[in-house]
């Protein structure tokens, strides 16, 4: 199993791994951007990270650079379960961001 270092450089970082586990979110959650792709009342309502930024799901892939400027940065996304966080992954991958992952589970897995 692909784990993250400690001492992680997003620049350095060349495996092609979609998801973060609990272990290794814990290890990268104070270098990532973390964003609940939830909906604004889930996000004040439900779970959530308190370093953790709301940008719900259609806001997020309707306007990703809005959000997000520097295409390199170590980006987690979440939701409930991981299937929006999932979507919202993929989609930024294709739009060329380089270092998205998905906190595997969602946020109760953790």
């Amino acid at each position: 199993m692909f784990t993250i270092p400690l001492n992680f450089n997003k620049n350095k970082l060349k495996v092609k791994k979609e998801y973060v586990d609990k272990e290794e979110f814990t290890k990268i959650k104070i270098q990532a951007l973390i964003i609940d792709v939830r909906d604004k009342l889930e996000h004040q309502t439900l779970k959530t990270f308190s370093n953790s930024v709301n940008i719900p799901y259609e806001n997020l892939i309707a306007e990703p650079e809005k959000y997000i400027t520097d295409k390199n940065q170590l980006i987690i996304t979440y939701c409930n379960y991981g299937n929006r966080s999932g979507k919202a992954a993929s989609f930024l991958r294709k739009e060329g961001y380089s270092q998205v992952f998905v906190l595997k589970g969602g946020i109760y897995d953790v």
